[in-house]
């Protein structure tokens, strides 16, 4: 979800520099409606991502499928040898990607992955696969396309569940899907959570995949009924109504946390395993929490010593951060 999301740019100015092409977007069916409402796609087409000896036949049809519409050119943001080789059977003449995993043979245009790119934001990331192409001026920040439907969605949710408005509305997400290493810990979320409802008379949102709903469950032992559980109950685009309702959110390193900031809500990040230079965030508004600690950023799913990068990271000092961002955007209003 966040990938997609911090793709946006490069997609939209793919379409700035050809304005008369159809463009289309092939991505995984459980992404789609990230692309529904994106004003820069004419087209999206979704495939299901399979495993084991089914996948082979999943892809030859894919790649017939594509290669029957006659493509001029396909630009591979996955770094994965499965994404180029489905492009190189489409036989697209032209196939712009990164040089890994083996993938320099199905590519027209190989660009290289460098030091410099890999610690670069992931937007810049994306954009540097289509520099061969034109020009890049000030590139556009990501944005999700919020429908009026969605946002009356939102309001008829919140007002559901007997949610006031005028007070502070908090997002939390405290799960991650690339692993453990990345969470802070849900009885931090629940003090945190308890101390901001107390404080500010705010409501708590609790985000999250179904799976994550036992972290869910510890917070809500602190917070009680100032904290509603949202996780697997909503779509990606009711989500990010959601989101666009909220005052702030503090998360860990998260797709809910690109949600977000794609919609203009503030975020309070909480980073230890993964660089927030390169996944953090987008955009001046934003606050990252984060430890210097010799270990620290591991890409680990799972820490694999004293997890002090998020260990160092308390209650007291992101309250504080809070605090003043929840004063600051309610000085604005």
């Amino acid at each position: 979800m966040g990938d997609t999301i911090l793709s946006y740019p490069t997609v939209q100015q793919l379409k700035i520099l050809f304005p008369k092409s159809h463009l289309a977007i092939l991505i995984p069916g459980y992404l789609v409606d990230l692309w529904k409402t994106f004003p820069y796609v004419d087209e999206i087409i979704p495939f299901q991502k399979k495993k084991g000896i089914g996948s082979i036949w999943e892809d030859l049809n894919l790649s017939q499928s594509l290669r029957e519409r006659n493509f001029d050119l396909a630009v591979i943001f996955p770094r994965s040898f499965r994404s180029a080789f489905h492009i190189f059977l489409a036989r697209i003449p032209i196939r712009i990607g990164y040089q890994s995993e083996g993938r320099s043979l199905f590519l027209t245009h190989g660009i290289r992955r460098t030091q410099e790119v890999l610690r670069g934001h992931r937007v810049y990331y994306y954009l540097k696969l289509i520099e061969p192409l034109g020009k890049i001026e000030n590139p556009p920040s990501p944005q999700i396309f919020l429908r009026e439907e969605d946002r009356r969605w939102a309001d008829r949710a919140l007002k559901d569940m007997g949610i006031p408005e005028g007070k502070p509305l908090i997002g939390m997400n405290p799960g991650a899907t690339y692993g453990l290493a990345k969470c802070w810990y849900p009885d931090r979320f629940g003090e945190l959570g308890k101390r901001l409802a107390e404080k500010w008379e705010a409501k708590v949102l609790l985000f999250g995949k179904e799976e994550e709903s036992p972290i869910v469950l510890e917070i809500l032992r602190h917070l009680g009924t100032k904290g509603v559980d949202l996780t697997g109950k909503t779509g990606l685009l009711q989500l990010a109504a959601l989101l666009e309702r909220c005052t702030l959110l503090v998360t860990n390193d998260t797709g809910t946390m690109h949600v977000a900031t794609a919609v203009g809500t503030p975020v309070v990040a909480l980073f230890g395993s993964t660089p927030p230079l390169t996944t953090g965030p987008w955009g001046e508004e934003h606050v990252v929490v984060t430890k210097d600690v010799p270990c620290s950023p591991c890409w680990e799913r799972i820490c694999p010593t004293d997890h002090r990068c998020m260990e160092l990271i308390t209650v007291d000092e992101v309250e504080e951060i809070v605090d003043r961002k929840l004063e600051e955007l309610t000085n604005k209003l």
